[in-house]
């Protein structure tokens, strides 16, 4: 005989604990593979955390979707995309790396829930949305990353039968044949509204010049090499191999919850670069003068913090760089969110490396692929270094 099965709210409870405050607890029937109902529940979280009932009822709605799964009772008009945020930062989100975590619950909290978190998911529209983001008024970049991130949320009510179709990426329900894709989804361009900054030779020596040593190797070195932020930050002492004359990048740090050092973020990054003979010579300097110098130490320690994290890159370049830099009248020298410091050097570079004089490096390319990393490093190869480097100079100038 059919028994249909019925949708369960299930219940929310709140139980004191002898030591901290007190807990929320989700309750629900479940039944094992004999057919038996058994009774689960699970902690939602402290009262610090959800203050009012209603704040945990809100909460509990991404559980009612995981316990109602297999339920053909459920009505999709239920989840909202505040449910579905919710269920999404529980089940999925935890599964990616700290800093994109970091950066989808700042798009998902300060634009996608509150403009649509109380719409259920039939009623988001690819042009509404398409109107939305172009309201918006935000770079082109910004809006992009908003629209990866609903997109990432869409896909997840669809691998979940939440929902039939994801409206931000191909904007046609699962099943009904026509073409799909980014075409038929919300379009927006992630393009560049204005160049990077561009500095010349004779403007850069001008603002190192203004800097201290530390921060001068700072940026040659990041300059020269190319590397993320998070991965200068990470280098230790033990990844300088002056024998060989090549630095060795293995890890990336990530400055936020604490601090956390993660793998790189591609294979290619991951891999040995060429140390030139002024850089091993201005390494070896600040390893003399510096507190921490042991192998597990890293290159750039905090002082304030006893050597036990790296110095903070973002506050280097917002307190010491860019006042160097406009000090000279030059302003917007960096990028804000943590972006690598060398797209504004970029075609500094590859005007040095085309009248064939040694003030740094041939090519600062991002390090997206293999191949552009291949490059960086022949054009290290046949720079001519046979004279002495312009920082070098600037390194002397100092008192």
């Amino acid at each position: 005989m059919f028994k249909r099965t019925r949708y369960q709210h299930g219940s929310v409870e709140r139980e004191e604990r002898k030591k901290g405050p007190a807990v929320w607890v989700y309750r629900w029937w479940e039944e094992d593979i004999n057919g038996k109902l058994l009774h689960r529940k699970i902690q939602v979280g402290n009262v610090e955390k959800y203050p009012t009932e209603s704040a945990v009822h809100a909460a509990a709605d991404a559980l009612r979707l995981t316990i109602n799964n297999r339920c053909e009772h459920r009505n999709l008009r239920r989840t909202t995309i505040n449910t579905l945020w919710e269920r999404y930062s529980q089940k999925e989100l935890p599964l990616k790396a700290l800093s994109t975590q970091d950066v989808y619950i700042i798009y998902a909290k300060n634009w996608i829930v509150p403009r649509w978190g109380n719409l259920p998911l039939e009623q988001i529209k690819t042009v509404e949305v398409e109107r939305w983001l172009r309201a918006t008024g935000v770079a082109d970049g910004t809006k992009a990353k908003i629209k990866c991130v609903m997109s990432a949320l869409f896909s997840h009510a669809v691998r979940w039968e939440f929902c039939g179709h994801n409206p931000i990426s191909s904007g046609i329900p699962v099943g009904s044949g026509g073409k799909r894709g980014p075409g038929t989804g919300v379009r927006i361009s992630a393009k560049r509204q204005k160049s990077p900054l561009v500095l010349s030779p004779e403007e850069v020596i001008l603002g190192l010049a203004q800097l201290e040593f530390r921060d001068q190797l700072l940026v040659f070195l990041d300059g020269a090499l190319g590397i993320r932020q998070g991965e200068l930050g990470a280098l230790r002492c033990r990844d300088c191999d002056f024998e060989n004359m090549s630095l060795s990048v293995q890890h990336s740090y990530y400055w936020r919850r604490g601090g956390h050092l993660k793998c790189t973020k591609t294979e290619a990054s991951a891999k040995l670069l060429p140390m030139h003979p002024s850089l091993k010579h201005a390494l070896l300097d600040w390893k003399s003068q510096s507190l921490y110098d042991q192998p597990e130490h890293f290159v750039f320690p905090s002082e304030r913090l006893k050597g036990n994290k790296p110095l903070d890159l973002a506050s280097v370049l917002k307190k010491k760089v860019q006042p160097a830099f406009k000090r000279i009248g030059i302003t917007g020298v960096g990028l804000l969110f943590g972006t690598r410091w060398e797209q504004c050097w970029q075609r500094w570079a590859s005007t040095n490396s085309r009248s064939a004089t040694t003030c740094g490096t041939a090519t600062f390319t991002s390090r997206t692929n293999t191949c552009r990393q291949h490059q960086r490093r022949s054009a290290w190869q046949k720079t001519n270094w046979s004279t002495p480097s312009c920082l070098e100079a600037s390194y002397a100038s100092k008192p």
